[in-house]
C-alpha cells in the first residue's frame, strides 16, 4: 500500500509533487524508480526513471542561481519558512518511522522468546515427560487453602553476611516449601489449593543490581521459573482434588527497564502460563489463569479475594484505591514485591503481604532492611482466613 504521505496532494502541480518527492526520497523509503511509477501515474505517462531523477536535479542545480537573481526579499523569506516546514515534516515523520520500527522490534523480540520457550517445551516434553497418573489425596471435605508464592528472584546471585542465594539455595528453598505446603494440606484435609504467584519470580535486567546479581540470562531464568513452577504444580497435584495457578505478572520481569517508557503488557512472566498450559495439557486437576492489567479476583464462598504484585498497589493506599477501580470492596488483598510479611486490617479489607523466597540481598542490607526467606500458606474457612502458616525456608 502507498502511503498517504507519497500520493499527490489536490494543491500540487506535477512539477511539485516531483520536487517534494525529490527532497524527500529518504524519508519516505523510495528510490526514483518508485518516485517515477508514482508521477508517471499522475500524469499519464511512461516516463524513464532518468528523465524524472534529471529534471528534479536542473531543479536543485539552478534554484539557488533564480533565487538569488530574481527573486525578492519577500519571495525568498517565503521559500525559506516552506523549507524550514519541509525540514520539521521530514524530522516528524522520520520520529513516527523510528517509532514504529521500534514497536515491530518489540513485537519480534517477543516472538522470539515465545519459540524458544516453544523448543524448551518439546524437548522438555521428550525428554522429562510429567505424568499425570499418581495421586495419593484421600479426602473430598471441600476445604480450600492459599499458598502464596512471590519474589523468587530466579537468575539472583549473592553472598553476604545474613544470607546467600543462586540457583542451587532456590531449589533447596522450593523443596522443603513444597514439603511443609503438602504437610500443611494433609493436616487441614484441604481439597483445592490456590496457588497464587503473585509476580518477580525472575530476577529480570530492570536494574544496575539486578544485572550485577543475574547469574542467569533473561531466557534461562524463564525457563527455569516455568518449569520449576511445572514440576511443582505437578507435585502439588498428586496430594490435592484440584489446583488452580494463579499467575500474577510483577515489575522485574518487563521488556524496558526504563518504567516510564515501558508498556505494561509487555511482561516476560506473561509467558509463564503459556509454557504451563503447553506443558501440563494432560493434568486434568490442574488450572491455569493469569491477571487482567495486573490484577486478578477470585470469588470464594461470595466474598473477593484480590491477587496483585503490588509495586502498583501499595499496601498503605491499595485498600482505598482498588475499590474505586474494581467497584467492589474486598475482603482481603493479597500482594508481594516488598519481600516481608506484613498483614493489616482497612475496614472491611485485610491487606496481606508474601515475603520472598530470595531473603535479604546485597541491597537491602545497604538499606538495612531484613527479612526471612519465607512464603505463605493460608487455610479457609469458607469465605474468611481460619489461620496463616509462614513458611521459613
Amino acid at each position: 500500500m502507498t502511503p498517504t504521505s507519497t500520493k499527490r496532494l489536490s494543491s500540487e502541480s506535477i512539477d511539485d509533487y516531483l520536487i517534494r518527492l525529490g527532497d524527500n526520497l529518504n524519508t519516505y523509503d523510495l528510490n526514483w524508480t518508485q518516485a517515477s511509477r508514482l508521477l508517471n501515474d499522475e500524469c499519464d505517462e511512461e516516463y524513464s526513471e532518468s528523465r524524472w531523477r534529471k529534471r528534479y536535479n536542473s531543479y536543485i542545480e539552478f534554484k539557488p542561481i533564480i533565487l538569488a537573481k530574481y527573486a525578492n526579499n519577500e519571495v525568498v523569506q517565503e521559500v525559506r519558512d516552506a523549507t524550514i516546514e519541509m525540514q520539521k515534516e521530514t524530522v516528524r515523520l522520520r520520529d513516527q518511522k523510528r517509532e514504529y520500527n521500534q514497536l515491530i522490534y518489540k513485537e519480534a523480540r517477543f516472538e522470539n522468546l515465545k519459540n524458544q520457550i516453544r523448543e524448551s517445551v518439546l524437548e522438555l516434553n521428550i525428554l522429562k515427560p510429567l505424568s499425570p497418573l499418581f495421586h495419593t489425596y484421600q479426602n473430598d471435605s471441600n476445604r480450600k487453602a492459599i499458598a502464596l508464592w512471590s519474589d523468587w528472584h530466579i537468575g539472583s546471585e549473592f553472598k553476604n553476611s545474613l544470607n546467600s542465594y543462586n540457583i542451587e539455595v532456590f531449589r533447596d528453598r522450593l523443596s522443603r516449601l513444597l514439603y511443609k505446603t503438602i504437610e500443611y494440606s494433609k493436616k487441614n484435609e484441604i481439597s483445592e489449593l490456590i496457588v497464587a504467584n503473585l509476580g518477580d519470580m525472575l530476577h529480570g535486567a530492570i536494574h544496575v543490581s539486578a544485572r550485577v546479581q543475574s547469574g542467569e540470562d533473561v531466557i534461562k531464568q524463564i525457563q527455569i521459573a516455568a518449569e520449576s513452577i511445572a514440576e511443582s504444580l505437578v507435585e502439588l497435584s498428586k496430594h490435592h482434588k484440584k489446583v488452580k495457578f494463579i499467575n500474577i505478572i510483577g515489575n522485574h520481569s518487563r521488556l524496558i527497564a526504563n518504567k516510564h517508557e515501558s508498556v505494561f503488557r509487555e511482561n516476560l512472566e506473561y509467558l509463564v502460563p503459556w509454557f504451563l498450559e503447553t506443558r501440563l495439557k494432560d493434568f486434568p486437576n490442574i488450572e491455569i489463569v493469569k491477571d487482567d492489567d495486573g490484577i486478578y479476583v477470585e470469588e470464594i464462598e461470595g466474598e473477593k479475594h484480590v491477587f496483585v504484585h503490588g509495586d502498583l498497589d501499595p499496601v498503605s493506599t491499595s485498600a482505598k484505591n482498588l475499590p474505586q477501580l474494581l467497584g467492589f470492596v474486598p475482603a482481603y488483598i493479597y500482594s508481594g514485591h516488598i519481600h516481608h510479611n506484613f498483614e493489616k486490617e482497612f475496614g472491611k479489607t485485610e491487606s496481606i503481604v508474601n515475603g520472598s523466597l530470595m531473603g535479604v540481598d546485597d541491597y537491602a542490607i545497604s538499606k538495612r532492611y531484613y527479612a526471612s526467606p519465607m512464603q505463605k500458606y493460608i487455610v479457609l474457612d469458607g469465605s474468611n482466613i481460619e489461620c496463616t502458616y509462614k513458611i521459613k525456608v
